[in-house]
């Protein structure tokens, strides 16, 4: 048997300065403080933690976590993410909301986002379209915890943004599953199996632009031009100061993962790769004759000043299961990333985290003209994705961010021969620029209000250009 291998930016609202949530787990006293206080003996040479209970807070004070309950998240431990992809295993103790003991616990996961939608159409392929105003809502539940101290587990389930606000009512709603995982973790290794998240596949990317949990095209696109794999597999991993080596793998349909948004090229009559599947349903499901498996080792290394990740995700593409004459599209995506995480005090403390991310991906495109049937075409589909920003937090992780995408492709076509006229294998080049500039303030460690301006432009060989540009004002909450 045979077996197919393996151009004007909206002024930014002004975010106010709240206090620290790194706070809770650093000192009882407020570190704005402008009152002269006589330090106590026995705080000078014991940690927060072992304060003696009988003292009465301050008026304003913050009171610390009890020492068996996981402190709240800090602007450095998010830096560069957020908790909507964020792949760390649940906490070693168990947190605030949580059933259970110190390691053996379940926990809700849940993530609400709502607001205002401004979308200004400034040029559209329709010139008819017209622009328009809308709520919007996002909601991700689930939960996740630890039994005992080297299994941690999560499921989580998404009612997903939509449209316009078209997943709501009389059962249009779109449900999607997100993370469905159980992680082994002993001797600084990890294994982990079902709907997996990789995190050296994830970009830097600003934490104040998430307001809607990265769920619009501004954020999400291109995060998944660039390589972003959630999806079905298993991954190990093993890390060593600071030093982390990975390894991933998915072998199933092509909707089964995100890292199949990158493969390029036309499929089905000019349709991307991850299209091809919904354009027939049987029974209900999408269309099963793809196979679609990726490979996914990565370096990453983080310290207190930088982050580095380096990935190679290389890829097969079975486009055709029912027939065993079709090729291979074979392909490979190389990705780097970088951040710095830098301090500075200008009258108040300052978090500056600058990042930079680059992917570029190639695959084989199969020949769909009539009559050239299971047939390669002599040019490959490339792609470069670049982007950039920063994130400026002040007093915890309240704080201003941008961040700026450019995602450059060349897809190939092909024109049969005709005459004495060879075939010819035509480039459509296509340049797609993302443009985020978010404030958030935190409210509490869990709420936050988030303002962003979004801009998008696209560029394409033989059409007019497209631009819209968004005004988002949200309230979310992640637990």
């Amino acid at each position: 048997m045979k077996l197919k291998r393996l151009p004007v930016l909206a002024p930014l609202c002004a975010v106010a300065l709240g206090v620290s949530p790194a706070a809770w787990a650093q000192t009882s006293e407020p570190a704005t403080s402008d009152v002269p206080t006589q330090p106590e003996p026995a705080a000078a040479s014991q940690p927060p933690a072992s304060e003696p209970v009988s003292q009465a807070p301050r008026a304003g004070a913050v009171t610390p976590p009890p020492q068996d309950v996981a402190p709240p998240a800090t602007a450095e431990e998010m830096a560069g993410t957020t908790e909507v992809v964020d792949a760390r295993p649940p906490p070693a103790i168990r947190p605030r909301i949580a059933v259970g003991n110190e390691t053996f616990y379940v926990k809700p996961v849940l993530a609400i986002a709502g607001g205002i939608h401004v979308e200004n159409l400034i040029q559209t392929l329709n010139p008819n379209r017209e622009s328009r105003a809308t709520t919007l809502a996002l909601t991700r539940f689930g939960f996740e915890g630890r039994l005992g101290e080297y299994i941690a587990f999560r499921s989580e389930f998404e009612r997903n943004i939509k449209a316009h606000g078209s997943g709501v009512w009389e059962g249009t709603a779109s449900f999607s599953v997100r993370e469905q995982v159980i992680r082994l973790q002993r001797w600084n290794a990890v294994l982990e199996a079902g709907i997996v998240l990789d995190p050296a596949s994830v970009d830097f990317i600003s934490t104040h632009v998430a307001d809607t949990l990265i769920a619009d095209k501004y954020t999400r696109d291109p995060l998944l031009y660039s390589g972003f794999n959630r999806g079905q597999g298993a991954q190990a991993a093993y890390e060593w100061n600071g030093f982390r080596v990975g390894l991933g793998f998915t072998a199933a349909n092509p909707l089964s993962t995100s890292a199949s948004y990158q493969v390029g090229g036309s499929f089905g009559g000019g349709s991307r790769f991850w299209e091809r599947p919904l354009a027939n349903f049987r029974n209900g499901q999408p269309d099963d004759d793809l196979h679609f498996q990726i490979l996914s080792p990565s370096l990453t290394y983080a310290n207190d000043l930088v982050e580095l990740k380096a990935m190679a995700q290389v890829f097969d593409v079975n486009y055709q299961t029912s027939s065993r004459t079709d090729p291979l599209l074979r392909g490979n995506n190389l990705r780097g990333n970088v951040m710095l995480k830098l301090h500075a005090n200008v009258g108040i403390p300052l978090f500056i985290t600058p990042f930079f991310n680059i992917a570029r991906v190639q695959n084989d495109v199969v020949n769909s003209a009539p009559g050239f049937a299971d047939q390669l075409l002599n040019t490959r589909y490339t792609a470069t994705t670049v982007s950039a920003g920063m994130d400026i937090n002040l007093h915890g992780r309240s704080g201003i961010g941008f961040q700026f995408a450019r995602v450059s492709d060349r897809s190939p076509g092909f024109v049969a021969p005709t005459g004495e006229t060879p075939a010819r294998e035509p480039i459509t080049r296509t340049l797609q620029t993302y443009l985020n500039i978010g404030g958030t303030y935190w409210l509490t460690e869990d709420v936050a209000l988030g303002v962003r301006y979004a801009r998008y432009q696209k560029k394409q060989d033989g059409l007019r250009d497209e631009i819209d540009a968004s005004y988002f004002a949200t309230l979310r909450l992640v637990l």
